[in-house]
């Protein structure tokens, strides 16, 4: 293999990488919507933190683009959210997997663009990989889409710019993270993780614990820092160790599988740490595949035939459906009807029929039972579907589906076969001049966030910026948080009772830190908080939210009572060196009042201030 061919097969993606990195970020998509399923009317109605007008007079800019905007009732949310996890489980499906992809990107911008004020880094990077999956091939291997194919594509490698763009985005997420952390706590002191540690917001059990090992501490901080710096060198020059290029990149991807594990399992951050998890499954090399491909091919997992009934449409579809997901995809798929003593079992049976390497032949959920048996991906299940009430329903459940074929093949009708055709060469021009346009549109992007560096370069933010594609990756740079930070929010109701909004608590003159973390539901409303304290514009938007969940939607803490006004206290305290605390900071970041009576009587007839 020369230098070049070398370098062309480290640059590419396989096949059963992108067919994991598909089902994996099909999930992803799923999950997204799901985690921000109780928040629908909170984040993306007109009573929620945002109303659109407020978005429109205050925040939008001229690329805040979004289907959201278009109604601000919890229906149309609902309908905007079903559509979305509809496409995820059609790109976890595969089936017309670029198509969804492309909708789920639409609609991830979407979500995105109707509320800012929860974003976070996560959402950088599903919103950046989904736009730069748009143009792979998801498809060619456990998909739909590829079952229904009639000719398998020979090929298991794909090369394009739009595989370098990924591999430069990748880079950056921890490149230029790398070049942003450069302070001694970083670098030298080594004791980052000591301080991250100790932000109670987002601290797991796991995370406390590590609290009482300094020692640990710093061996994940250098671990981190030295993995972000040698990491993505090593992703895109693993050609330099010749034919183990492919142990080098597994090494890579199981080390940051790693890093993202332990950020799980220590941090809570929402879906980030899955996101990349995801992510990086698209960089397994293909001769790891090939390696554990023959592991199983050496016990006969490929020793298979399965036959149907040639006059069901609905079986062959079931059948090749069956292979794609569940076998090799060189076990061989038959009409029963081309070999006589096979459609005589068949027919005696009413069944489909499975012989295995030894011309053993099973049927109806014991042919479901083999192939099991014969499975790289469940083989270690057949032990499940072989329990006794677990086989009882398999049973009835074939028999049903046995005896409804014609309803079945209606059923399934939207499910065509295709033949694969040769790609036109203008389109194929197009595609690779696009995704060297992305290319070169992130490498610009990403430059410009290194401030240090001073460069600039308008064009290519503004391009990045209208593709959705603005991205920032300094989170925990140059140094992470240093102090705790919690809120409290006294407020006044109408029979004179004076009371913490946030958790009900009435003592309102004591320090709750810890009550107010309990009380902080999902990341998104962990984002919102801690941008609390610098914002006085987000501490209004969510006066005004408060006040209509009080008054208007009814959910208080006090029955038959209105809420009058309230003041959002933000409190900070610094994590000292030595492991202690220091002294607790208040800071007022907004008095808000309900009903503009009230603010004109405590501000002798002043109007009250436009806003939610």
């Amino acid at each position: 293999m020369s230098v070049l061919q070398l370098i062309k097969k480290t640059f590419s993606f396989d096949d059963r990488s992108l067919a994991l990195y598909r089902v994996l970020i099909g999930f992803i998509i799923m999950a997204d919507v799901v985690y921000r399923l109780p928040d629908l009317t909170n984040f993306y109605t007109d009573i929620g933190l945002v109303p659109r007008a407020l978005f429109m007079n205050e925040m939008g800019m001229p690329w805040s683009l979004s289907f959201h905007f278009a109604n601000g009732s919890f229906a149309f949310a609902a309908i905007m959210f079903g559509i979305h996890f509809l496409l995820g489980l059609m790109v976890f499906l595969g089936y017309r997997a670029n198509w969804a992809m492309f909708g789920a990107f639409v609609m991830n911008v979407s979500v995105h663009n109707r509320n800012w004020l929860v974003n976070n880094g996560g959402d950088d990077v599903l919103r950046a990989i989904l736009f730069l999956s748009i143009c792979l091939p998801l498809s060619r291997c456990f998909s739909i889409d590829s079952a229904m194919r009639k000719e398998e594509k020979k090929t298991t490698e794909f090369n394009s710019f739009w595989v370098l763009a990924f591999f430069f985005q990748v880079f950056a997420i921890y490149y230029v993270s790398y070049i942003l952390k450069d302070h001694p706590i970083w670098r030298k002191d080594l004791t980052a993780i000591f301080y991250s540690s100790r932000l109670d917001i987002f601290a797991t059990p796991i995370g406390i614990w590590l609290r009482n090992s300094p020692l640990l501490g710093k061996i994940s901080t250098a671990f981190t820092i030295y993995l972000e710096w040698l990491g993505p060198l090593l992703l895109v020059g693993s050609f330099l160790f010749g034919r183990r290029w492919w142990i080098v990149r597994t090494l890579i991807v199981i080390l940051f599988w790693g890093l993202h594990i332990g950020i799980f399992l220590t941090m809570t951050i929402g879906l980030f740490p899955f996101i990349c998890l995801a992510m990086w499954s698209v960089f397994l090399p293909g001769p790891l595949w090939d390696k554990l491909s023959d592991i199983f091919r050496k016990r006969g997992f490929d020793k298979l035939t399965i036959y149907y009934d040639g006059e069901c449409g609905f079986c062959q579809k079931g059948a090749r459906l069956i292979r794609e997901f569940v076998l090799f995809r060189s076990v061989p798929i038959k009409i029963a009807q081309e070999t006589p003593a096979i459609y005589s079992d068949m027919q005696k049976n009413h069944s489909w029929v499975v012989v295995n390497e030894k011309g053993e032949r099973f049927f109806q959920y014991s042919a479901w039972l083999e192939i099991i048996r014969h499975s790289p991906l469940f083989y270690w299940s057949v032990g499940i579907f072989a329990v006794k009430p677990i086989s009882t329903i398999g049973q009835t459940i074939y028999v049903w589906i046995s005896n409804h074929r014609p309803f079945m093949g209606k059923m399934t009708q939207f499910l065509e076969y295709k033949t694969e055709k040769k790609e036109i060469t203008t389109f194929k021009w197009i595609r690779e001049a696009s995704g060297a346009f992305f290319l070169v549109m992130l490498i610009m992007w990403n430059l410009t966030t290194i401030k240090k560096w001073n460069i600039k370069a308008p064009f290519w933010q503004d391009v990045t910026r209208w593709v959705h594609l603005y991205q920032e990756w300094n989170m925990f740079a140059p140094y992470p948080k240093m102090d705790n930070v919690w809120v409290e929010i006294p407020g006044t109701l109408s029979d004179g009772t004076e009371m913490d909004v946030l958790t009900g608590n009435k003592d309102i003159y004591s320090i709750r830190d810890k009550e107010f973390y309990r009380a902080i539901p999902n990341e998104h409303w962990r984002k919102f908080y801690l941008n609390l304290s610098d914002r006085t514009d987000y501490a209004r938007y969510y006066g005004g939210y408060l006040c209509r969940q009080w008054n208007d939607r009814k959910i208080r803490w006090k029955k038959n009572t209105t809420l009058r006004k309230m003041e959002i206290i933000v409190f900070s305290q610094a994590n000292l060196e030595d492991g202690g605390k220091g002294a607790i900071n208040r800071k007022l970041s907004w008095r808000h009042w309900c009903f503009d009576e009230d603010y004109k009587r405590d501000n002798q007839g002043a109007l009250p201030p436009k806003g939610p």
